[in-house]
């Protein structure tokens, strides 16, 4: 007999169910502090295996309680687990107050560990731990710091949640909502209450105060590598609290033997919910929790299935994506090249720099009220006849040409940013990332945010900074569009389709309330860009005949004279070597405005595109250079005059 190391007070609500054939025990657990936990647990009925009942504690989300485990904690026991639920401090009737998902609560959660070990029913070496959100951060948290149970299962979780709500200088909707619940949801310690007030305020001081206490205690990626037992992982890719980013990161440092990884889809955080992706999971939590708590053998620790992803794409049914799934044993996938694609003016985003002379790009942060709150914003829900009479929207559009052929984003997008503001104080940048159909249907993909809260107006900045990691599927003929914005929301409604069921109107970063004119640069040394992790990316340049010339040949543009598009095309023959061709547009004075092709192309005929909008009438130069073994400044050149003609 096994002996027990806390005081329990003990509420028993012995209830024999035969169809499920466990007991439940409701009872409240005392820790060392004094505090009382309202916990249940259910023991299956009948003869445990040799060592006891292997166990699975199910943890709940934040402002949740045990109640919303109970059915899964059922499920196992029918399966012959004993399972646990229990309300976490300062939420449900639990005693105490919340920390906010911290080291107090990951401490709580150890005491439950060792009072389910001192349980003669149960195996202390098959205790697995499973729960979402706050319930996937304390166990993970937990075995990173010294916690003992044989596996853990955490889903919508991040060993860096604490800065990712406050990510690149930003503040999310959802951290303002998570700590602003009523007090019969979650009770909050007096740090904590804290948060609401200087999420809301300007000040640079409040700001301060939240980079400062957030990652303290919430923040645990310096200690990933103590996660020595194996660890089912789950991340979704449209995660409004927790960028998957975290958990990409910990790949690096978790021991390679020991963990499986899904990024995709999942019913929480805003993201899609897709019943094929469901099913998947539930199949693979199966299979993990058979092999490492029962010692079923099976396939579930196949290195080739190390990581899976969906991958989101058009068609879109109601608000949500279509998702594929694949899989790979390292992460990035195989084939992803990150790809620079540079602001231009005119509306383009191409993946060769702005030559021309303008400086740069630009959009307006109008605060129409110069005494409007954020408060007020966020109970207007940032629409309607109120939020318009304070704040205006702006936004500058950028789009690539029409793609070849099907491109996977599969990582995380960066944006590396040369800029100016004639705001004071703070600027903010939001990148969002579309993708435009033929038929102009569109749908927001991922974004990259920054806020710089330490500007000083007219000063000249670079910054590089990540974005939201996602997967997707970019169709052939579709564009990808980048939209820089002062409010990181969509429209309520598009195509029919409610477009963020989510955050409805609300912004993804709270906007910042600076009147300003916010700068991009993009032409001589400061050449702005976005960084997308792309497989198969290819626009501009279109083989349109697969005949093999007899030489290489630049051929006239046509229509020339043009305006504003005008098409190029090339040979290049079997050369028996690799044949790098250089495509170049110069203006009359010799400058390089454009590269349209540089890299090495096989035998064909190929026609790339040159977009003029940016530039002003005139006569221009495209030049081709040819060379071998990666050099393009071979021997061989043509030139051809083109005649732009607004």
């Amino acid at each position: 007999m096994k002996t027990l190391l806390f005081i329990c007070f003990i509420a028993f609500s012995l209830i024999n169910i035969v169809s499920l054939s466990f007991t439940r025990v409701d009872f409240m657990l005392t820790l060392t502090d004094g505090i009382k936990l309202d916990c249940t647990k259910y023991i299956p009925n009948g003869t445990p295996p040799s060592g006891g009942w292997p166990c699975i504690i199910v943890t709940h989300g934040y402002g949740l309680s045990k109640y919303s485990e109970m059915e899964e904690a059922e499920d196992h026991a029918s399966y012959g687990y004993y399972s646990f639920v229990y309300s976490m401090r300062g939420q449900g009737i639990s005693e105490g107050q919340s920390n906010f998902i911290s080291t107090i609560e990951a401490n709580d959660l150890k005491q439950v560990v060792t009072y389910i070990k001192n349980d003669a029913n149960t195996n202390d070496n098959r205790i697995g731990i499973h729960g979402g959100s706050q319930g996937g951060v304390i166990p993970f948290m937990a075995v990173c710091t010294g916690m003992q149970v044989k596996t853990i299962m955490p889903d919508m979780a991040s060993p860096e949640q604490g800065s990712s709500w406050i990510e690149n200088g930003g503040i999310k909707m959802t951290f303002l909502w998570t700590v602003s619940y009523a007090s019969n949801i979650v009770r909050y310690n007096p740090l904590v209450s804290r948060f609401r007030i200087w999420a809301l305020s300007s000040q640079p001081d409040k700001w301060d105060s939240l980079a400062y206490y957030l990652p303290i205690n919430r923040d645990f990626i310096s200690q990933a590598a103590n996660c020595q037992i194996p660890i089912l992982i789950v991340n979704c890719w449209q995660d409004k609290f927790f960028n998957t980013l975290g958990m990409i990161r910990s790949a690096y440092i978790l021991p390679y033997n020991n963990y499986r990884m899904y990024y995709g889809t999942t019913d929480g955080h805003g993201s899609d919910y897709v019943y094929a992706e469901e099913l998947f999971k539930e199949n693979v939590f199966s299979d993990w929790t058979d092999y490492h708590l029962k010692g079923i053998s099976n396939n579930v620790m196949n290195v080739n299935e190390k990581f899976t992803y969906a991958s989101s794409r058009f068609p879109i049914a109601d608000s949500t994506w279509s998702w594929a799934r694949q899989q790979t044993p390292t992460w990035p996938p195989s084939g992803v090249q990150n790809t620079k694609l540079y602001f231009h003016p005119g509306g383009q985003i191409l993946p060769n720099s702005y030559g021309g002379t303008q400086t740069d790009v630009s959009f307006n942060n109008d605060i129409l009220d110069p005494n409007v709150t954020m408060d007020y914003l966020v109970n207007t829900e940032f629409r309607g006849a109120l939020f318009d009479a304070k704040f205006r929207k702006n936004e500058t559009v950028f789009d690539t040409p029409g793609l070849l052929q099907n491109a996977t984003l599969a990582g995380t997008p960066y944006a590396y940013l040369y800029y100016s503001s004639s705001a004071n104080g703070l600027c903010q940048y939001n990148m969002q990332i579309w993708e435009v159909r033929p038929n102009g249907q569109e749908k927001l993909v991922t974004r990259i945010n920054w806020t710089d809260r330490y500007y000083t107006a007219n000063q000249s900045k670079e910054k590089y900074v990540n974005g939201q990691s996602y997967s997707h599927v970019f169709s052939q003929g579709s564009k990808i569009r980048v939209k820089v914005t002062n409010l990181d929301n969509v429209p309520y409604y598009t195509n029919g389709y409610q477009t963020d069921p989510f955050l409805r109107t609300n912004p993804f970063m709270l906007p910042v309330l600076k009147q300003g004119t916010n700068k991009i640069f993009i032409s001589g040394n400061a050449k702005s860009y976005i960084e997308l992790p792309l497989i198969n990316f290819a626009i501009g340049i279109n083989q349109i005949s697969a005949e093999i010339p007899k030489e290489f040949s630049l051929q006239q543009n046509y229509p020339n004279p043009f305006n504003p598009v005008t098409k190029i095309r090339f040979e290049v023959p079997s050369t028996g070597r690799n044949n790098y061709v250089k495509i170049a547009v110069y203006d009359v004075t010799g400058r390089e405005l454009t590269v349209l092709a540089d890299k090495n192309f096989s035998p064909g005929i190929y026609e790339a595109e040159w977009n003029a909008s940016a530039y002003s009438s005139g006569v221009y130069f495209c030049k081709m250079t040819v060379g071998s073994a990666g050099n393009s400044n071979g021997n061989f050149t043509w030139i051809k005059k083109m005649i732009l003609v607004k």
